[in-house]
């Protein structure tokens, strides 16, 4: 288990499929286990809390057998952010189910746009208007039951539905993801059973285990192994669910079934090899059984004292807003974004779909049309997108609208272990929608991807609400109760679209005044672009630590650049709230690791700094965990970020203002405040980056001290200017930069290791040290104390002859001095360029 750095010398602060009975008949019955009705076990033992740290003690429930997504959503929880039922997040999609207890109880309000006005209904009551205090008068923070609502309003434009209804199923299945509370996979624990027989089971074999139900609640089953089919067996012998887990394990999790229960009665769970009547084998390492509780009786995952459900979404606690359609409800929350902000309380909005293609620059795909500048207005009147990447499975298309939009967050797909699926849309496409396409301005590019969630592979799908029949009464249909599977961008979206639910709660309610967010009533873009990029600042690239997992697309080291198959890299949510939340001061003892999800994959926290000079420090101390031994004594590579917290980069990309490469698992990073500036905040971020011999999936952890320090009598500034920041392939750059430290030092500047260092035309470059990811421009003349230094060097633009690996957007600077031994990033030389990929030979 991890351990928790705010724990650490006081030194982190929080601001505030089936067989019938004649086949089991058949069986030996040495092979057989059985969990009998009341739990006792014959043959098995009964397991207590995890080692993994993930169990819920207190309950008797271990969390390990939970959904993938709510064990590593969890981490969110444990620091006391699981959504609020004030506030709320939304999607535009198929539409929502409010009848499933994941996505209910709905509070009866509808929304109609009456031109530039949003008005309210109820129409269970003949339509009869309501006032906008109404959405959440049955709401209290305080004391959410199973009563209280959980969807808070609904809007359809095209009036198919009066009521929350989703009449294709994917928008349930999304809203389940970003939100969805568990009544109705809420774990029984009086019934919570696990067997850890490690057992065989050759072909034809299979373990059974027996488990009361009372009508109106569900069964369960959740394993650990290779080859293994599950599935749950009604009453009268029925098969009412089944799954199987393939023989990869290096992409598989564990493999869960569950169906509810209409009658009282005892159902079978049973675990055999996968493919029926093969003669391959199947293990099963470990099982839990059990039954949930009546969604009625239960609010799941939304209060810290409820019950532990099994597939549970991101923000269980945070309130949903059904908006039904796709570009309709889209424009029409652009034109009435600040009304649908200030009624609801609307922090982000998913949008789980997008016009297919797009070519480089995603500028001439001809299917845009108005999305791009409805996602502004949105993001103007305070609210998100999130959108999915696409599926389109090609390596160069660039993402449809409204991934394309540079206001969107962007998110491609990946497995459990963080591998991107093959399916997910390469990036390069990326638009401003004020840009003139035809002849687009050095500032009118904006590249995509942004980040990479989970949205599982084809073969390991993610498990959420199934819709019920939306014209069927709810009497006259099976229960309204099951879930399903899906893969693709359009489950990774809403994973993120619940991360900036929860990261918003926390800016709002917890985070420093100068990272505060407003109420939705009166966030702007200004602030939304700083919610997105406490978002992609916190994300970690996966090259190494998933270097087995990707599929087809593998993305390149960058140093925190943008990498056009995964943008910034994976989406941490544990660390994002740390860092608008966790005051960092003097030494902290922090843990990242490998096994996933219960690991981090990055630290952090804010600083505020200046005037002077603000440095932070990792220093590698030791490993931990069962698979330690991989990495053979050598040293993690840990990286080490400062970004400017209060003011991003264009489009909401991270800010940086100082990092180092920590390849051997120490980093410094400095970076000097202005002497005329006002003390500002600053996210320090620490990613693990690789273990040697280890990949993720592997129990390793990483143990290291993080260090904030500071001087308020060292200084250094500067400028950088260029050619552009949007260039084709091979085209030559000019950089010119001033330097002015309060002390003499060597300088040196950061150029990405794409480019090319023209040092037989750049007179003031003495050498060029390569490093990963990154090569360090050396100048011939040191910089003197108090004056403006000046030094100027030609680049030249990456070309491979290949458009994906050309293209991207790359991170020069910033420039440093050292001084005292240490290399202090100058304040303003750092900057982002675009490559179009494009020879200008050709």
């Amino acid at each position: 288990m991890a351990h928790d750095p705010r724990d650490a010398n006081d030194a982190r602060e929080t601001t505030d499929e089936s067989s019938d009975e004649s086949e089991a008949g058949n069986l030996d019955l040495t092979r057989r286990t059985l969990l009998k009705t009341t739990g006792t076990v014959a043959g098995a033992g009964l397991l207590g809390v995890g080692a993994s740290g993930s169990a819920a003690a207190a309950t008797g429930v271990n969390g390990d057998f939970r959904n993938w997504r709510a064990r590593e959503a969890s981490k969110a929880w444990d620091r006391g952010f699981r959504g609020r039922p004030d506030r709320t997040i939304s999607l535009t999609d198929s539409g929502l189910d409010s009848r499933h207890p994941d996505e209910g109880p709905w509070n009866g309000i509808t929304a109609v746009v009456d031109g530039d006005e949003v008005k309210l209904t109820r129409p269970e009551e003949n339509d009869v208007t309501v006032d906008e205090s109404e959405v959440f008068a049955d709401v209290d923070p305080s004391n959410v039951t199973a009563a209280t609502p959980k969807t808070v309003g609904w809007y359809d434009p095209d009036s198919q539905y009066d009521v929350p209804r989703d009449n294709d199923g994917h928008g349930s299945h999304v809203a389940g993801i970003m939100g969805g509370s568990s009544r109705a996979s809420a774990f029984d624990p009086d019934t919570f059973r696990e067997d850890d027989s490690q057992q065989v089971l050759a072909a034809g074999e299979f373990a059974e285990y027996e488990v009361n139900a009372a009508a109106g609640t569900g069964v369960f089953g959740s394993a650990y192994g290779t080859g293994l089919e599950l599935e749950v067996e009604g009453p009268d012998g029925e098969t009412l669910d089944s799954t199987a887990i393939d023989s990869d394990a290096s992409t598989q999790d564990n493999v869960v079934v569950e169906a509810p229960a209409e009658r009282d009665g005892t159902y079978l769970v049973r675990a055999k090899p996968a493919g029926g009547q093969a003669t391959s084998s199947g293990v099963v390492d470990r099982i839990a059984v059990g039954a949930f509780r009546d969604p009625d009786e239960t609010v799941g995952d939304r209060t810290d004292g409820g019950d532990a459900g099994l597939h549970t979404g991101v923000a269980p606690d945070q309130g949903l807003v059904g908006l039904q359609g796709l570009s309709g409800p889209t424009e029409d929350l652009g034109e009435n974004a600040e009304e649908f902000a200030r009624i609801f309380n609307m922090r982000a909005v998913n949008m789980s779909w997008g016009y297919v293609g797009g070519l480089p620059l995603g500028a001439f795909g001809g299917t845009l049309g108005n999305i791009p500048a409805s996602i502004k207005d949105i993001a103007q009147g305070g609210i998100l997108t999130v959108a999915a990447a696409g599926n389109s499975a090609t390596p160069a298309n660039g993402n449809g609208a409204p991934a394309v939009a540079d206001e969107a967050v962007s998110v491609v797909a990946t497995g459990p272990l963080d591998g991107i699926s093959a399916y997910s849309s390469g990036g390069i496409g990326g638009i401003d929608e004020d840009a003139n396409l035809l002849s687009p301005e050095p500032d009118d590019t904006y590249m995509k991807p942004d980040v990479t969630a989970p949205g599982g592979y084809l073969s390991d799908v993610v498990n959420s609400v199934l819709r019920g029949l939306p014209n069927e009464p709810e009497d006259e249909q099976p229960p309204i109760r099951e879930y399903t599977g899906k893969a693709g961008t359009s489950m990774a979206a809403p994973f993120t679209t619940g991360i900036a639910g929860l990261v918003a709660n926390a800016m709002e309610f917890d985070a420093p005044d100068a990272l505060t967010l407003p109420e939705p009533a009166d966030t702007d873009i200004d602030d939304v672009l700083r919610l997105k990029t406490a978002l992609l600042a916190t994300a970690s690239e996966t090259v190494f630590t998933a270097a087995p997992y990707h599929r087809v697309k593998t993305p390149s080291y960058d140093f925190g650049g943008r990498d056009p198959y995964e943008g910034y890299g994976r989406v941490n949510l544990d660390a994002a709230i740390d860092a608008v939340t966790t005051h960092l001061r003097g030494t902290s003892e922090e843990v990242v690791g490998l096994n996933l999800p219960e690991d981090s994959r990055a630290v952090a926290g804010c600083v505020p700094a200046g005037p002077g000079t603000l440095t932070a420090e990792v220093s590698f101390d030791h490993y931990s965990g069962g698979n330690k031994g991989q990495a053979n004594g050598q040293p993690p590579h840990l990286d080490l970020f400062v970004y400017d917290a209060e003011e991003p980069a264009q489009h909401g990309e991270p800010n940086i203002v100082a990092r180092d490469m920590g390849l051997q698992g120490d980093a410094t990073a400095s970076v000097s405040i202005p002497r005329d500036a006002d003390q500002k905040i600053y996210y320090v971020v620490a990613k693990l980056v690789n273990v040697p011999g280890a990949v993720n999936g592997d129990d390793v952890q990483a143990h290291f001290d993080l260090t904030i320090d500071g001087a308020d009598d060292l200084f250094v500034s500067g400028t950088r200017s260029d050619d552009g920041s949007v260039f084709t392939a091979d085209q030559t750059n000019e950089i010119d930069l001033t330097i002015d430290p309060s002390r003499p030092g060597s300088v040196r500047d950061a150029v990405p290791s794409e480019w090319t260092v023209k040092t037989e035309f750049s007179d003031d470059v003495e050498r060029v040290e390569q490093a990963e990811g990154v090569q360090y421009v050396y100048f011939a003349e040191d910089a003197e104390a108090d004056t403006d230094n000046e030094y100027t060097y030609l680049v030249e633009a990456p070309n491979s002859g290949n458009v994906i690996e050309d293209s991207g957007r790359y991170q020069f600077g910033p420039a440093e001095v050292e001084i005292f031994g240490r290399w202090i990033a100058a304040n303003g030389t750092a900057e982002t360029n675009t490559v179009a990929g494009l020879n200008t030979n050709l």
